[in-house]
């Protein structure tokens, strides 16, 4: 009993965290504003376009709400990093709420399917730039890597909540009134999500060291993100088990809507019901996962979700009954759950801050186009295989990637729990503030506590540099040449001269009281700060600083 009370306790602090810190809570707050307006207007689209043209209507109308996104997502990916990430997203909110709110007014005008059918294409552009920097602002947010695995828990529950009220409330209206009632409300609850957006921290971006680096070739800036997926063999795998995963969503959402309309012969309102207990099964999935996270099984949550998906996806095609169906629908959201949030915190984990915006773009990108690919490809395998028979082939697809792909992913669990007040001393240092959150885990891991007592010296000029010093707490002063020339305290730093240049020690340092240090060794600072351009950059710089004020 008391191992099960503590597995609850970890699951309700890993799903109340985000509103420990008022960024993220707010974020969390519009999220749901978000995927309620999105989730909503998809659903009804499936249906207006089911009504339209049939089962090749739904196909189309999810091509169209997906393609021009995955098109746009790279350069959207671009701007999440070289501006404000709450501005990208608050700009993106905007748009999508006036696209909403134009898709009613056409449906409401008994517009041709032409032109209704344009909205869902703009709608994907405008959404394309929210995905990307809301994905990047997150490591910049969080205070401690734990704290980013619960609040992709979290926001993956905030979600599923819009979702979930999201397929209800379309359930309804759809049963009572129309489609373009349901694209009415959504427009409505988009503008209450962007109203809170207004209260998030605006971030700032790194400024670049000249104006050519900041412009110079947009094409080769936007491949950056497509780039660091292909060469980065964790992100490869992480991004490719998000793709195959949302190419089964693709799959899966038009073959819903023949499931409940053809197959079963429901009312079309049973597309949101439907829909609905997908997601009820990924908000309670949610808290199961917080207690993978917190043990750091990322892998066990993505091979175990993918068995729970495979499992729930041939139900109904075996037994093709309405109790099946929902009994299916909330297995897949389970599932889908763990495997969703468990890539995502191994991307966000590896990803630079640096090119973060463009790796979520293009994997935003990727997963537009996989879906797109899965709804139609739907479309034939339906004709070829019939509704049963599509759920039994479909549900191979996910168990069949992690059975090819186990020896790998079992390469990339998460570490051990780092120490918050360790890892923010990092984090805080403009030396390895730019690093990803993996490589700032792994270093906080590496800190060796060395305690001095006061008036005794940690470096001497002219002795060989074997170590890089964080300050956690008390004070030293530094001499170069007996003369004075600084003090520094908590969360300052010295020794990095000698390591970058491969040169004596340069000055000399002091304790004036007793005083607590962090040290790296050599090899372990520089495979960290020179594996990467930006840390190296600001590393760089700080020595040539000190250097230039000893001269």
């Amino acid at each position: 009993m008391h191992e099960v009370a503590r597995q609850l306790r970890l699951s309700l602090h890993a799903l109340l965290i985000d509103f420990e810190n008022r960024d993220l809570g707010l974020l969390g707050a519009a999220k749901i504003g978000i995927s309620f307006a999105g989730w909503s207007f998809a659903i009804a689209l499936g249906v207006y376009g089911f009504e339209a043209h049939g089962v090749l209507g739904v196909g189309i109308v999810a091509l169209i709400r997906l393609l021009p996104g995955a098109i746009a997502s790279p350069f959207a990916g671009l701007a999440a990093d070289r501006y404000s990430r709450r501005d990208v997203l608050l700009l993106s909110a905007v748009a999508m709420a006036a696209v909403l709110a134009g898709a009613s007014l056409a449906a409401g005008l008994d517009a041709s399917t032409d032109v209704v059918f344009v909205f869902p294409a703009l709608f994907a552009v405008a959404l394309a730039a929210y995905m990307p920097a809301e994905a990047a602002i997150f490591p910049v947010l969080a205070r401690t890597p734990q704290e980013l695995s619960a609040s992709n828990v979290n926001h993956s529950a905030m979600e599923n909540a819009g979702f979930i009220l999201a397929a209800i409330a379309s359930g309804l209206l759809l049963t009572a009134t129309s489609p373009g009632t349901v694209f009415a409300v959504a427009a409505v609850v988009a503008a209450l999500a962007t109203s809170l957006l207004l209260f998030v921290t605006r971030d700032s971006r790194p400024q670049y060291d000249d104006e050519e680096e900041a412009v110079a070739g947009v094409l080769r800036e936007v491949s950056l993100g497509a780039r660091a997926l292909r060469e980065h063999p964790a992100l490869r795998l992480a991004s490719a088990t998000l793709i195959v995963l949302l190419l089964f969503e693709g799959f899966a959402d038009v073959i819903l809507v023949t499931l409940a309309l053809e197959l079963l012969h429901l009312e079309e309102g049973s597309v949101g019901f439907l829909n609905a207990a997908w997601g009820i099964g990924a908000l309670l999935g949610g808290a199961s996962l917080a207690l993978l996270l917190d043990r750091g099984r990322l892998v066990a949550a993505i091979a175990g979700g993918s068995l729970v998906i495979g499992a729930a996806t041939i139900l109904p095609g075996i037994w093709p009954e309405e109790a099946t169906s929902y009994l299916a629908w909330f297995g897949i959201g389970i599932g889908f759950t763990f495997v969703e949030v468990a890539a995502k915190t191994l991307m966000h984990r590896l990803a630079s801050d640096e090119t973060m915006g463009r790796v979520i773009a293009s994997l935003e990108s990727g997963r537009l186009a996989a879906m797109a690919l899965g709804s139609l490809g739907a479309i034939g395998l339906v004709e070829l295989l019939h509704p049963d028979g599509a759920l039994i082939a479909l549900g191979a697809l996910m168990p069949l990637f992690v059975f090819l792909c186990w020896t790998r992913l079992r390469a990339y669990e998460v570490g051990a729990p780092v120490a918050e007040h360790q890892y923010l001393l990092l984090r805080e240092n403009s030396i390895f503030a730019p690093l990803p959150i993996a490589t700032l885990e792994r270093l906080s891991h590496d800190l060796q506590p060395v305690e001095v007592a006061a008036g005794e010296d940690v470096i001497v000029q002219g002795d060989v540099g074997d170590r890089f010093y964080l300050i956690e707490q008390g004070e030293v002063e530094v001499f170069e040449n007996g003369v004075f020339r600084r003090n520094e305290g908590p969360g300052e730093s010295f020794g990095e001269i000698a390591l970058l240049h491969d040169v004596p020690r340069t000055a000399t340092v002091r304790t004036t009281a007793d005083t607590r240090l962090l040290a790296l060794e050599r090899e372990q600072f520089l495979l960290a700060v020179t594996g990467h351009r930006r840390s190296q950059q600001r590393a760089e710089s700080v020595s040539g600083e000190r250097w230039l004020v000893r001269d």
